[in-house]
């Protein structure tokens, strides 16, 4: 059987498990992208209004001038990430049932994993370390 993605190299609940771990990862990434575009717009605010209410010299309002893009440039890179971002918290909220079912069929393919890592055969009539085993055809 060919070896699709690597599919065998790591065990089947940790592709799950990556999964769902990426979700969790872009809700926190959301929230957290959310709040700096918003610190970013109102640093925005506080320099533009600064320019327009302060007595600055020419020295000063470069200076500002540069800040204010770099400010718009931090800003840029939070709502790229929110644009990215937003699909994905869509789906992961139109689909927490199915979210769910993935948590608890990364619980089963766990238990089957451990049980697999620890099998065992337990002989429902011959047990070979009570019996002698004869080399003879009978």
């Amino acid at each position: 059987m060919e070896d699709l993605c690597g599919l065998y190299e790591i065990s089947k609940s940790q592709y799950i498990k990556l999964f769902l771990d990426f979700l969790k990862k872009a809700d926190s990434e959301f929230a957290w992208s959310t709040e700096k575009e918003r610190e970013q717009n109102n640093l925005t605010q506080d320099i533009l209004h600064c320019l327009e209410l302060e007595e600055l010299g020419y020295h000063e309002r470069a200076r500002l001038g540069k800040y204010l893009a770099e400010v718009r440039k931090e800003r840029r890179k939070h709502k790229d990430a929110l644009e990215e971002l937003e699909p994905i918290i869509h789906f992961m909220h139109e689909n927490k049932k199915a979210i769910n079912a993935m948590e608890q069929l990364l619980g089963a393919v766990r238990k089957q994993e451990k049980y697999h890592e620890n099998r065992r055969y337990q002989p429902k009539v011959f047990d070979w370390q009570k019996e002698e085993v004869s080399n003879e055809k009978a």
